[in-house]
């Protein structure tokens, strides 16, 4: 069985119950702790390693880090910057720490639920035919309708891939110069962030992105519209026809609605 590197970015701004927008989403204490015990828990039963990196606003308490040493492998703390790019460079160097044959990426405010382990199995096979996986969506094979783009890109909100598919030094080359990244990759929109360079590499050196079709009876990934605190800890311990039920009655975010 391949190792899995679960790697997870959260972040210690401001609280914020509801999310106002496509790049303000919900932030919330809870997801430095019981969002990565959920996102450990979708992957029960496989050989994984945990990492988290957290972009450091506001102080971490100890309590947190306490906890978060008795479920992870490695953990970062970087100071927030607000130079260019912070947050995709703080993605490159959390892959560069990856072990594992698989990697998966998760953004802090994404929600993972699944029946059991042969529903990721089936997400992890996708690789053999795709370079990258992304969340399940309801425009499958695409995150979005965006007649916009000519090509998909890799949503840092969740994806997975082979760490073989990862050229890091393309990849900071890329970060790096803009003019180099769209001189050697064309592209019909100019967003020079890591999920839309990693898609860039995808169609041209790899096998694109594919968005799954949404399957509710298996698993479910999903953002949050508002949030309440300790929400995370009461559905942790649901089994998953409780999740399903739930799921249908609460205000979730679909990860990529840009018309939010």
């Amino acid at each position: 069985m391949p190792q899995l590197s679960i790697c997870i970015n959260v972040d210690t701004r401001n609280q914020r119950d509801e999310q106002t927008g496509l790049f303000n989403g919900v932030v919330n204490s809870d997801f430095l702790t019981d969002a990565i015990f959920n996102k450990v828990k979708f992957f029960d039963g496989f050989d994984k390693e945990v990492l988290v990196f957290i972009d450091e606003h506001n102080p971490v308490d100890e309590n947190t880090l306490a906890y978060l040493r008795t479920i992870c492998d490695t953990v970062v703390i970087r100071k927030h910057t607000s130079e260019e790019k912070f947050n995709d460079w703080n993605y490159w160097s959390l892959l560069t720490l990856c072990r594992g044959e698989i990697i998966i990426h998760f953004d802090q405010d994404v929600a993972a639920f699944t029946n059991g382990k042969s529903a990721v199995q089936d997400l992890i096979n996708l690789l053999e035919t795709y370079s990258y996986i992304s969340y399940p969506s309801i425009w499958t094979p695409a995150p979005v309708v965006d007649s916009n783009y000519n090509y998909w890109w890799c949503s840092t909100r969740f994806f997975m891939c082979k760490r073989e598919t990862l050229d890091f030094t393309e990849i900071k080359k890329c970060l790096q110069d803009s003019d180099y990244l769209y001189g050697k990759y064309p592209a019909s929109v100019r967003n020079p962030w890591m999920e839309h360079i990693l898609g860039l590499l995808a169609k041209y050196n790899g096998n694109g992105v594919y968005y799954p079709p949404i399957q509710t009876d298996k698993l479910t990934i999903f953002t949050w519209e508002k949030y309440e605190t300790y929400t995370l800890k009461r559905l942790n311990e649901f089994t998953y026809e409780q999740i399903y039920n739930w799921h249908n009655t609460h205000p979730i975010f679909y990860p990529c609605n840009v018309n939010a």
